[in-house]
């Protein structure tokens, strides 16, 4: 019996040699089996980076939640499994089977699926107590990142969001997904027969540190990008309009300080708005500016000499027959000075100026590399911006000399007018809009800093955009149609714009249908903040004119983000005329 048992000893030991030296060497079969099953590589998620408002205050960070997950050819009997987690995580049981069942291509069980993902609460808990009690062999917890927007809906728009894994999908989130994510790592652990990690496994690779994603700072303030959506969307709520749209810019550095776009969603949970209410319609919608596009002709006209400050000009008593095109005036005007042309808003005035102007120059003064940069996308560094549109002066014609100077046969988004409204009050250079200010790596370094003022094209000249800015427009703010927009402390300067809706597709104007605008700036004397606010569809009834519908708008902007940034007035309530207050605003563009 002896002579047996030590010959099956034997026969074991001999077994055991032959595996380790002939079938257990580098890269054979068992090998790989063996290390598959004593060890396991656990990924190491690395951390978004933080997107935060210029002064620091966080509009989207991470934090890690439970997600639950199963390795389907670990477990016995996947059917109790389903029932209990099914009932505590409130996902049906057939559901649960199907993912504790699925399988490979090559018909094996598949060795990792997710249950739920970024579990809240009790739920947790519940699924954390029940995997602990049972101790089912291939049902774990896992902590993943979960991105969180603190400010809600605040900048939604701009800062964008993430989907279920991390995603950028919008916004600032989408265009700097790169440098936001990071980099994934992994550690390599050796395991026991219940497959508890126990220890480290040996080699250089066995530990892959995470990099952490960078922090990206914007130029928005939220201060002020609460002050402007709490103004577009009474305006919108107002008017019982469709939608509304409103940007905050510094003229001097074409910084946002605020972009709004009403409807808006909460990035928290986007599934929960439509994709229309998603869009970032300052970016993305186009439209016949309609007055506000009065003063980058008057400026063109001046830049060109075409016209005199203070020339007077027969505006035809509301009436000039341009071939056999008929234009008119809301109001029948006679003589007008170049000044009072915009002030009062005059189509047929500034029709004659397109005709001085000619063609070839209004375009050249429009359209890029050379002018204002409509017709091109700004290069704000956001996805889905339209170009807007600006015929190529091939296609222009006799209609366009005179349709154009009254803002018509153009389409531009709500960020080009502000942006090239900044080149008029800012000494006639043109700007770049940006939202990021800087990129910050995980030790808080700044790795890239895009602050400062930048050293744009001249579009017109110095003198001209001073006479425009510190004349011309204060005039419409002071006596013209954008009264509704004055402050007691600063001296508002600006343009009023109500345009008609296109048909889609063309084929003239929808009925009733209006863009009510209005772009400012403060204080004349030296201009901070650019302010743009445009309502589309108000309803008409109530009023659909753009000194009634957004100047009010702009200027409790105006006067809010003033004080919150303490920029000094420019003038005393004393100087004010009260007389002007009283004047009835016969808004008329």
């Amino acid at each position: 019996m002896l002579g047996v048992a030590a010959a099956c000893l034997l026969a074991l030991v001999g077994r055991l040699c032959y595996i380790h030296a002939a079938m257990a060497g580098p890269g054979s079969r068992i090998a790989l089996q063996l290390e598959q099953q004593q060890q396991a590589t656990m990924p190491l998620p690395a951390r978004r980076g933080e997107i935060l408002d210029v002064e620091g205050r966080v509009l989207a960070g991470s934090q890690e939640r439970p997600s639950i997950f199963a390795d389907p050819s670990l477990l016995e009997d996947p059917e109790p499994v389903a029932e209990a987690l099914g009932a505590i995580l409130n996902i049906r049981r057939d559901e649960l089977r199907r993912l504790l069942t699925e399988r490979n291509a090559d018909g094996t069980l598949k060795r990792f699926v997710w249950l739920k993902r970024r579990v809240e609460g009790p739920e947790a808990e519940a699924a954390r107590a029940w995997i602990e009690k049972h101790k089912i062999l291939g049902v774990g917890i896992l902590n993943e990142p979960f991105r969180r927007y603190p400010m809600g809906s605040l900048g939604a728009h701009v800062v964008g969001f993430v989907n279920i894994d991390g995603k950028g999908m919008e916004g600032v989130e989408r265009r700097y997904d790169s440098i936001l994510r990071g980099t994934s790592g992994s550690i390599t652990v050796c395991r026991d027969a219940a497959r508890r990690p126990i220890w480290p496994a040996p080699g250089q690779d066995a530990l892959i540190p995470p990099r952490d994603g960078m922090t990206v700072k914007l130029t928005l303030d939220a201060a002020v990008q609460e002050i402007l959506e709490a103004q577009v969307s009474a305006a919108v709520t107002h008017f019982k309009a469709e939608s509304g749209v409103g940007i905050v810019m510094n003229p001097r550095t074409g910084d946002v300080l605020g972009m709004a776009s009403v409807p808006t969603y909460d990035p928290n949970r986007p599934g929960d708005s439509p994709p229309s209410a998603r869009r970032n319609r300052c970016l993305t919608d186009p439209t016949e500016p309609g007055s506000t596009f009065k003063p980058f002709i008057a400026s063109a006209a001046l830049a060109e000499k075409v016209v005199k400050p203070g020339e007077s000009i027969y505006c035809h008593s509301g009436l000039y027959v341009v071939g056999s095109r008929n234009l008119h005036d809301h109001h029948p005007y006679g003589d007008l000075t170049f000044e009072q042309i915009v002030i009062k808003s005059s189509n047929i005035g500034m029709a004659i100026l397109g005709q001085r102007l000619g063609n070839e120059r209004m375009h050249r003064y429009l359209s890029a590399p050379y002018g204002f940069g409509f017709g091109s996308r700004t290069g704000i560094e956001l996805d889905g911006e339209d170009p807007g549109m600006l015929l190529p002066l091939r296609r222009w014609t006799t209609f366009s000399t005179t349709s154009v100077p009254m803002g018509q046969e153009v389409a531009v988004t709500p960020l080009q007018l502000a942006t090239a409204f900044c080149a008029i009050v800012n000494g006639g250079r043109a700007v770049v809009p940006r939202v990021v200010r800087a990129i910050i790596d995980p030790r808080g370094e700044v790795v890239e800093d895009f602050s400062g003022a930048q050293n744009g094209r001249q579009v017109i000249p110095p003198d001209v955009a001073e006479y425009m800015t510190k004349t011309v427009l204060v005039g419409v703010v002071n006596e013209g149609t954008g009264l509704r927009a004055r402050l007691p402390n600063y001296q508002v300067l600006g343009k009023t714009g109500t345009a008609q809706i296109a048909r889609p597709g063309g084929g003239g104007y929808q009925p009733d249908a209006y863009t009510s605008s209005f772009v400012a700036a403060a204080p004349a004397s030296d201009p901070q903040v650019v302010v743009l606010i445009m309502v589309r569809r108000p309803q008409r009834s109530i009023a659909y004119y753009g000194g009634t519908v957004a100047a009010p708008a702009v200027r409790e902007v105006l006067a809010r983000t003033l004080a919150y940034l303490e920029i000094p007035p420019d003038k005393s309530p004393e100087n004010e005329p009260k007389s002007a207050w009283l004047r009835p605003t016969r808004a008329t563009d």
